[in-house]
């Protein structure tokens, strides 16, 4: 488990983070959204014991981190914002550096090449990688000691579908294996992937903790919105869906579908599309700006 009470942090002029408070439990998803600025990556910093704070605690399987650091970091494991790999030293040594700092036997790195593919790029220079594998040594590198609480800062940032893929594959296999994982975003669609997990999300702004929601629910305000479905046959879906009376509409290679609820609606219109033969490789809500969704919740809760 992960305790975050009435933390607040900053770089030396003022607190960026004030008073955070939320708990984040085993084999759960917590997922921090918020614009960028919003004091997503001061928090992970201050939750991984990077920047110390001004006041506040975080307590990681019920160790402080501030008063036995060592104990505590130790059960966590950070993929910062970006690859952040040593470019200059090869696969191998980036995770050996690691092992022995946490202690971990070599025999260790060998299963971690092999569980990330990576076994094939044993000696290559980090920095030769593509971003995509560089993205998945980080990732390797948080696991190597297998840590109980695993924290990603934006980690689907300028990926290709495919390590996009593996990388959420990664999270779910996480959280089966009973994890505490944290990730920020400050894209909308992002959510709508983890729809299957236990999941909360937290929306920051301007340092501040303004709403803590299931997904589930969240994804319930998306109301009103529009619906992009991938598909391996746009003309043959946008047929389908116009005999259904859907308003539907193709946009680039992909079929753009007006919906009134997100959550209710997706699933019949994914049902009908399969069923005539279509297929459907990615389905997310058309991107609104989180600004919007801000305007949506203040006027919820008036």
């Amino acid at each position: 488990m992960l305790e975050v009470e009435n933390l607040s942090a900053g770089y030396g002029k003022g607190d960026v983070i004030r008073d955070l408070t939320f708990t984040a439990t085993k084999g759960e998803l917590y997922l921090l959204l918020g614009t960028n600025g919003a004091g997503k990556t001061t928090t992970f910093r201050a939750i991984t014991g990077i920047l110390p704070p001004s006041r506040g605690r975080v307590i990681v399987e019920g160790i402080d981190l501030w008063r036995d650091p060592e104990k505590a970091k130790v059960k966590i494991g950070y993929l910062p914002e970006g690859e952040r790999v040593y470019p200059n030293l090869s696969v191998y040594r980036n995770l050996l550096l690691f092992a022995r700092l946490y202690g971990v036997p070599e025999e260790r790195i060998g299963e971690v090449l092999r569980e990330f593919n990576l076994k094939e790029y044993r000696d290559r220079k980090a920095g030769e990688l593509s971003r995509g594998l560089r993205k998945r040594l980080a990732l390797a590198r948080a696991l190597l000691h297998e840590p109980e609480v695993l924290v990603l800062d934006e980690p689907f940032a300028n990926l290709d579908v495919s390590s996009v893929i593996s990388l959420r594959d990664k999270i779910f296999e996480s959280l089966k294996e009973g994890r505490v994982v944290l990730f920020s975003t400050h894209i909308l669609s992002e959510l709508q992937q983890f729809e299957g997990a236990k999941c909360r999300v937290g929306i920051i702004r301007d340092g501040k903790l303004v709403l803590e929601e299931r997904l589930e629910n969240l994804m319930s305000l998306l109301s009103g919105v529009d619906a992009v479905l991938v598909v391996n046959n746009p003309q043959l879906a946008l047929q389908v869906l116009k005999e259904k009376n859907y308003d539907a509409r193709i946009e680039g290679r992909n079929i753009i579908v007006s919906i009134s609820n997100y959550t209710l609606e997706v699933p019949e219109i994914t049902r009908i599309l399969a069923e005539n033969g279509v297929g459907i490789l990615q389905v997310r809500p058309k991107e609104i700006p989180l600004e919007k969704l801000f305007m949506k919740l203040s006027k919820q809760d008036r």
